[in-house]
């Protein structure tokens, strides 16, 4: 029904997929496994349309195509419901369901009634608790989450892909997708479903990929691999399940020092569900799991960013709740995040005052800037940290990518925190950037500075952390510590084997 045959990637410097293939059969589930970074997503972009492979071919009905764009993808009948959600927030439910099939009359307009009854049809089918004219912005992730697979099975598909479609929905609302999906089977669409979830894999899958460093390492009857080979697959080595690397806990430190940051039974909506989560001064502490588990908004919720609603969060022996950012920064907290673009640099300003912004922040007085304090300030900065400038006047776009991220790493270095939060800050920069960056960060914590460091990189996480929570569902399913900080471990903790 579906192959693809050594499809590979390359994005600059990093191997995305590495002769990467896949098959799935009419009337059959196939469940597209593999750790962070093992080229799911982009195998799953590929078919989507929004990446171009570099080598490859797609297969489709026993005929080589091209999938060049999303509108290739759509004339293949391949529709896929993506975790990071394709809705337009401000639109309501119906328009979101049957945008790009709006049934029409003889002048091309829409006939809004045929409209609801298309969109009613697919959501009295997923159970869908919502009124038709209500607008996506205000309902649940859970509700958005059905409303995104309402929209990619009323394309009426010959291939189905679901990327972590159950990761927002409650169990009654996996029952009912798992019923939608078996119905889809037998009338002979092919489903390739992404996912962390391995009792959902035995309960509903046929067959199995294993993607592991963008290569396919394995691939078979679900009934053929059992979870120590699935495990084993993902990471290249035996799993080891036993002992107390899966109860999270206190670090391994003297219990008479003070935690720097002590978090009790934090929850957030459906994304955290009464997280502990404890931090001493001195330590780099690693967060781990499969993407959209609670990482982020356990970060954001400690900095400020994000109102959670139970819970306490103790900082330097004192309870907090930071109502916005910058009050987290005045009390010496600081937060480097991997998406630059979007939320760390302002690329049309000078490079100094990018650095400078974090100093601005800090500040509690309105006391006039003067350039020269602004210059003297980031200079040290650019020297400290080696951030390769054509000057301090340029524009922060003019800097290579990982000279932009040293800028923001240099920005929060400057002022010295006591605590720094990191969400996947290597991300996109290159290996030696990344050696840069986290020789700054242990020597700042040699000197008394407590960082918490959120990465998408297994590897990267083994190799800078003195320990590592795993987040699963918005709960802590590890402390991973000593010896006991091993792949398979971290694989199986992210995969909620505990």
């Amino acid at each position: 029904m579906l192959e693809m045959r050594g499809i590979s990637k390359q994005f600059d410097a990093v191997v995305a997929l590495r002769g990467a293939s896949l098959k799935v059969q009419a009337g059959e589930i196939m469940a597209l496994l593999g750790a962070n970074g093992s080229g799911k997503s982009t195998m799953v972009k590929v078919l989507s349309g929004l990446v171009n492979p570099d080598a490859g071919t797609v297969i489709c009905d026993g005929t080589a195509v091209r999938i060049r764009s999303a509108s290739d993808s759509r004339r293949l009948a391949i529709a896929v419901a993506y975790q990071d959600l394709s809705l337009v927030p401000a639109m309501s439910v119906v328009d979101n369901i049957v945008m790009g099939m709006e049934p029409k009359n003889a002048f091309g307009i829409i006939n809004r009634t045929k409209a609801r009854e298309f969109a009613l049809t697919y959501m009295r089918k997923l159970r869908i608790e919502c009124g038709p004219d209500a607008l996506v912005q205000g309902l649940m992730v859970s509700t958005q989450a059905l409303i995104e697979i309402a929209k990619a099975i009323a394309s009426k598909p010959k291939v189905l892909i679901l990327d972590e479609a159950t990761a927002s929905l409650h169990s009654d609302e996996v029952d009912t997708l798992f019923e939608v999906l078996g119905e889809l089977k037998r009338e002979g669409v092919a489903i390739i479903t992404v996912t962390h979830r391995m009792g959902e894999i035995y309960r509903v899958c046929d067959a199995c990929t294993i993607l592991r460093g963008g290569e396919t390492v394995a691939a078979g009857p679900v009934k053929d691999m059992d979870l120590d080979t699935v495990v084993y697959q993902m990471t290249g080595k035996k799993p080891d399940l036993s002992g107390a690397a899966f109860h999270a806990g206190r670090a391994a430190r003297d219990e008479g020092q003070a935690a720097l940051l002590d978090v009790r039974g934090l929850a957030l909506a459906d994304k955290l569900k009464g997280v502990d989560f404890h931090a001493w001064p001195g330590e780099i502490v690693g967060i781990g799991g499969l993407d959209g588990q609670g990482q982020q908004e356990f970060l954001r919720s400690v900095l400020g960013d994000s109102t959670y609603e139970a819970g306490e969060i103790t900082f330097r022996g004192t309870k907090v709740k930071f109502r916005q950012p910058a009050d987290g920064v005045k009390q010496k907290l600081g937060f480097i995040s991997g998406d630059r673009n979007r939320e760390s640099i302002f690329p049309v300003r000078p490079v100094a005052e990018n650095i400078y912004a974090g100093e601005v922040t800090a500040k509690s007085d309105f006391s006039p800037l003067r350039p020269r304090t602004v210059f003297d300030f980031a200079g040290k900065a650019v020297e400290r940290y080696n951030i390769i400038t054509g000057g301090l006047a340029q524009p922060a776009s003019s800097l290579s990518g990982g000279n932009q991220q040293k800028l923001v790493i240099g920005r929060w270095m400057a002022l010295t925190p006591d605590l720094l939060l990191l969400d996947d800050p290597t991300k996109g920069v290159d290996v030696s950037t990344r050696a840069e960056i986290h020789r700054i960060l242990k020597e700042c914590t040699q000197a008394g500075m407590c960082a918490l460091y959120s990465s998408s990189d297994n590897e990267e996480l083994l190799a800078i952390s003195d320990r590592i929570y795993v987040f699963y569902e918005g709960r802590i399913s590890a402390c991973l510590r000593g010896e006991e900080r091993s792949e398979e471990r971290l694989v199986a903790a992210m995969l909620g084997l505990v």
